[in-house]
């Protein structure tokens, strides 16, 4: 698909109330009566932030992988792609993400209120939401998943950190993290930090891919834009999709 045509299959929406104005691009799949379907939610890198409503769609695969044809014929989801205002963040920078204690980010408690309005509008499988983002939204992945514990079933981080105190609250959560040794914006200690953490936690799931040193200039690319393959790794795809909320019963 062009990148005209993902302007034209993501629906620009817009969530307003008192506080904040929050843009967002949703993508639905073909509907059959009685289905219900898994939502995807993008959270894009500081580059995207801004209100056009389109950055975080059209820099890079985060948001548009999941809407192709290849994705849709095989696992028909909902993407949801919310846009960060400029001069703010999704949570808090890596260089405090591990140290400090994090309190609700009025954007990512924004990003919720929108996931919960889809799913009050569209036939959601609540089962199977997944978060995902890189970079800045590695980041804000994480801590939205801190925040709200009960309500993904699994996550994709690329490039991202997060709060240490607070990786407990997860450990019920298959993650699949993705970082190059010699990203040159986030360090690989945060993505490593985060793995290390859960699976002394005791994790259920903790995938963690690291492309060596040289890799991501191999294929052409700056060390930070691990996303790239990343989001292209078909397993992680197929990975993601088989998994559902875990049960608070277990």
């Amino acid at each position: 698909m062009a990148e005209k045509d993902y302007l034209e299959c993501f629906k620009s929406l817009t969530y307003q109330d008192e506080f904040i104005t929050m843009p967002y691009r949703l993508f639905e799949p073909e509907i059959e009566d009685g289905e219900r379907y898994p939502l995807v939610v993008f959270l894009h890198g500081v580059g995207q932030r801004g209100n056009d409503n389109e950055a975080q769609i059209t820099a890079n695969e985060g948001a548009t992988i999941w809407a192709t044809d290849e994705v849709q014929k095989d696992h028909p989801c909902f993407v949801l792609a919310p846009q960060c205002p400029d001069n703010a963040y999704w949570g808090l920078g890596f260089s405090t993400a591990s140290t400090n204690e994090l309190s609700p980010n009025s954007l990512l408690a924004t990003v919720a209120i929108i996931i919960d309005s889809i799913i009050d509008k569209h036939p959601v499988d609540t089962d199977r939401i997944y978060i995902t983002g890189l970079s800045m939204g590695g980041f804000g992945a994480i801590t939205l998943l801190t925040l709200h514990p009960e309500k993904f079933a699994a996550g994709v981080i690329m490039c991202g950190g997060g709060n240490a105190k607070r990786l407990l609250r997860i450990k019920h959560v298959p993650l699949w993290l993705f970082h190059a040794e010699d990203d040159d914006v986030v360090p690989v200690d945060l993505s490593r930090e985060v793995v290390e953490i859960l699976r002394n936690l005791g994790a259920k799931e903790v995938k963690y891919t690291e492309y060596p040193k040289g890799y991501m200039n191999s294929l052409g690319l700056e060390p930070h834009e691990s996303w790239v393959p990343g989001y292209r790794t078909k397993g992680m795809v197929k990975w993601l999709f088989e998994k559902r909320r875990y049960s608070c019963s277990h």
